[in-house]
């Protein structure tokens, strides 16, 4: 046997070596179930203590998180050393919360890193964090009927009738815009009808207006022939109207629009006129019936 001395707190303690190995090989040999075999006893030594290995000062701690650039919506950027391996994790990390709007870019030597290959991060990346908010206003607006007036002859000259009373319309505008960091980035704006407006309609008596050479003649019965009488007819071959014009004869009358747009007496009045400029030759068949 051979005493062994060792450094604990409040001085030294000899430890006999030789007991210790005999202690150690009888109770590797005993029998378990022996109730004559001794069992050890806990020391209660306060003498004897343990402590945990100093560590080596001569081992360098070896830090290996990597430093990258953090930038939030409009706040500065800021340096962080990280261990994590995407970005996800940074702002996760550093309890950056973002929503399902929010945009996360990595930007590597100047440039956006697109692929997901290389997201993970590296030396000196920049992550940004961009702050997106879609705002959507939508309201609805009254839009005045408005008013016509249509000149016509069946009525005294300067006496006026309300044809249609009117209806103001209603429309439904809906603003969509889109922001960036506190900043606007686009505006977009769609209207569509609830109710379309109705105008209110006024007709106006005029004096009727006459045609030297063609006060005796029977008007009406040209028009039964050509039309059957109807102002708004529509031939599909390119007439209009209570006289069938086609457009271009229309206009050589002083006639504006479309025929079958104007009121029965203008078109009656344009159809004097090319009377007095051609005859009955404009109507070749119904020219009979004047």
């Amino acid at each position: 046997m051979r005493a062994i001395t060792r450094a604990v707190r409040g001085g030294a303690t000899s430890i006999v070596a030789g007991a210790l190995v005999v202690g150690l090989a009888a109770a590797a040999t005993a029998d378990p179930t022996d109730p004559s075999t001794p069992t050890a006893e806990p020391t209660s030594d306060p003498t004897v203590t343990t402590e945990p290995p100093a560590p080596d000062a001569s081992v360098p701690v070896v830090d290996d998180r990597i430093a990258v650039r953090l930038k939030v919506g409009r706040k500065a950027r800021e340096r962080v050393k990280t261990d994590a391996a995407r970005p996800q994790g940074l702002l996760e990390d550093a309890g950056v919360r973002v929503d399902g709007d929010d945009k996360v870019r990595l930007v590597r030597d100047g440039r956006t890193v697109r692929s997901a290959e290389r997201r993970e991060l590296r030396q000196g990346d920049l992550v940004k964090v961009v702050r997106v908010r879609h705002i959507n206003r939508v309201r609805t607006v009254d839009v005045d009927h408005g008013q016509r007036t249509r000149k016509v002859a069946s009525l005294a000259p300067g006496k006026r009738k309300v044809a249609q009373r009117g209806r103001d319309g209603v429309r439904k505008i809906r603003v969509h815009s889109e922001w960036r960091n506190g900043r606007r980035l686009s505006r977009e704006v769609r209207t569509r009808w609830v109710r379309k407006p109705q105008p209110r309609v006024v007709l106006v008596g005029q004096a009727r207006r006459s045609v030297s050479g063609t006060g005796g003649l029977n008007w009406a019965g040209l028009a039964r022939c050509e039309s059957g009488g109807n102002p708004r007819a529509v031939n599909p071959a390119g007439y209009y109207g209570l006289y069938q014009f086609d457009l271009g004869t229309w206009r050589s009358v002083g006639g504006a629009g479309i025929p079958s747009q104007a009121s029965a007496s203008e078109q009656t009045f344009r159809a004097k006129k090319l009377y007095a400029a051609r005859g009955r030759s404009p109507w070749p068949y119904c020219g009979r019936f004047l």
